[in-house]
């Protein structure tokens, strides 16, 4: 096969005739992609992606995508291994729409299909897409059949659809609306909810049509000190003529969030036994952001689904972490990292256990990270979030919670590239630039569901080591019941340390690790955990 390729790339060299990689470019990216993905363009920024004649083919092969989930899959953009790169293509996956359920409903959070506003590629450009892979993708050679070009139907996607009402919750319904061409349009709107009752949500549900860059439903609480918004009005937070409205803009001092999503399809269920408690008083106050970077009229329009658990079945309340850097300078030209900490005894009031972590900036940002931090060992740093598309941020959740006590603290790091010949500050445009961290937690630390008690040991031991004896793996169990640095050696029969298995800061909690003893002679070692000025000891048997 890879010689027939050969071949035919030989042959069309010494005929001087167009190569695949060139009737793409010609006939596909540049009358099809590049309007958007070209030198210093929105989308070409947001992606991370140029397709350009002067450096596409540079910026698509064996290149890994922005994308933090499609990075996270191990996808590359188009890579050069034959029919495994077309399974292993982020682009394959961006603009093969005929496969939509599968993008959809697989991983939502690759973002949308691919010519975003515009008919998708024909089957027969896909198709000379997909021969053109399976060859190895090559710049130069006649690998796929042209005439491939003149089936020119084109995969039409099903029209936008309301999600069914919940049997047991409510459904809010924002649009449609119509969004301008070459224009960002962000707007409020407050709704009233039908009912008195306290409201336990376990499960939260939307779906977005195409080109929304957020949707998030706030609330208030007795801190207003404005009139709740009238209900059923778009609320502009820009004028006709660009202008903020701060009549609009007011109200964000006094919003509470509850939920938000940059993903077209969002279902997400809390853990068991937690759940949302909203008080119906303050109604929803629905806030959607629409980039059009289109030349024609988009619709925007959302659904947004609450399941509702009764009140005896909450174990947890959950509330909305929620933190925020406004201090954002970015110089013209530059690469910009930066770093702001929040201490727990500063933002929260005792323990808290963290069960979910998601960022939110602009189209500048290229990283997001956060790390746990704390303030009595300087050198722990561990890195619990990372964000690569700012687009299409990782919705992280952390199983079992990560449990934060005094002293303990949240990091944010955030890397920005400001390309402009202007500073770029805080602001609501996508333009403008965010650094925020959302997540949810509740307060104290993990409960076994099934009987309610704290899965927090009272006991510092090692629990059990098993197999033992062993040939040559075995598991070491153990519990911490205070936060502190921990270690745990493996001795020999010598009082020798043979290899140090831990040696970092540990939540209180049971605790696993493995040992390979494969490269150990026969015989009796001994475990030793040691935190703080306590230790304890255990015998492990190798036998081969």
């Amino acid at each position: 096969m890879n010689s027939i390729i050969s071949l035919f790339i030989f042959l069309s060299v010494l005929r001087g005739q167009s190569s695949t990689w060139d009737i793409i470019q010609d006939s596909i990216w540049t009358p099809k992609c590049v309007m958007c993905h070209d030198h210093g363009l929105y989308f070409a920024e947001q992606s991370g992606l140029i397709l350009a004649e002067d450096v596409a083919y540079e910026e698509l092969i064996n290149v890994t995508p922005t994308n933090t989930y499609a990075a996270e899959d191990d996808l590359e953009l188009v890579g050069t291994e034959g029919i495994a790169s077309v399974y292993s293509s982020f682009l394959w996956e961006k603009v093969n729409a005929n496969d939509y359920e599968h993008f959809y409903e697989d991983h939502p959070e690759y973002g949308s299909l691919m010519p975003l506003g515009m008919d998708f590629l024909t089957n027969g450009e896909l198709e000379f897409i997909r021969q053109w892979i399976i060859a190895g993708a090559p710049d130069t050679g006649i690998v796929a059949n042209e005439n491939l070009l003149e089936d020119t139907t084109i995969f039409e996607l099903p029209e936008f659809e309301p999600l069914a009402i919940p049997e047991n919750g409510l459904q809010v319904h924002l649009g449609p609306f119509d969004v301008p061409p070459q224009f960002e349009r962000e707007l409020f709107y407050f709704t009233e909810l039908d009912t008195q009752d306290i409201l336990y949500v376990n499960r939260i549900e939307t779906v977005m049509s195409p080109g929304s860059h957020h949707f998030i439903i706030y609330t208030y609480d007795d801190d207003l000190t404005l009139p709740l918004p009238e209900p059923n009005i778009y609320r502009d937070i820009r004028l006709p003529d660009g202008t903020y409205d701060f009549d609009v803009l007011f109200y964000m001092a006094f919003q509470k969030f509850i939920t938000g999503t940059q993903t077209r399809f969002f279902d997400y269920s809390l853990p068991e036994g937690v759940a949302l408690r909203i008080d119906p008083t303050y109604g929803f106050d629905l806030n959607s952001h629409y980039a059009n970077y289109t030349n024609d009229t988009i619709s925007g329009e959302i659904y947004n689904n609450y399941h509702f658990v009764d009140s005896a079945d909450v174990d947890h309340i959950g509330h909305i972490l929620q933190l925020n850097n406004n201090d954002i300078h970015l110089p013209p030209d530059e690469e910009t990292t930066l770093n702001k900490i929040f201490w727990l005894e500063e933002e929260y009031d005792g323990v808290i256990s963290i069960f979910q972590l998601w960022s939110h900036a602009h189209l500048n940002n290229i990283e997001f990270k956060a790390f746990r931090v704390n303030q009595n060992n300087p050198d722990y740093r561990e890195l619990v979030y990372l964000a690569l598309d700012w687009d299409h941020p990782p919705i992280i959740e952390y199983d079992p919670p990560m449990v934060f006590y005094d002293g303990d603290g949240l990091e944010l790091e955030a890397t920005f590239y400001n390309d402009t010949d202007e500073e770029i500050t805080f602001g609501l445009l996508s333009t403008d630039e965010m650094m925020i961290m959302f997540g949810l937690y509740y307060d104290g630390e993990a409960l076994d569901i099934n009987n309610n008690t704290s899965l927090t040991p009272e006991d510092f031991e090692i629990q059990s080591i098993y197999p033992n004896p062993f040939n040559p793996l075995t598991t070491i169990q153990f519990s911490l019941d205070l936060y502190s640095n921990v270690t745990l050696n493996l001795f020999d029969i010598r009082g020798r340390i043979v290899e140090t298995l831990v040696d970092e800061l540990l939540q209180p909690g049971i605790h696993e690790i493995q040992w390979n003893g494969q490269n150990y002679a026969s015989g009796v070692y001994f475990a030793k955990l040691v935190q703080g000025g306590r230790t304890d000891v255990q015998k492990l048997i190798l036998l081969k």
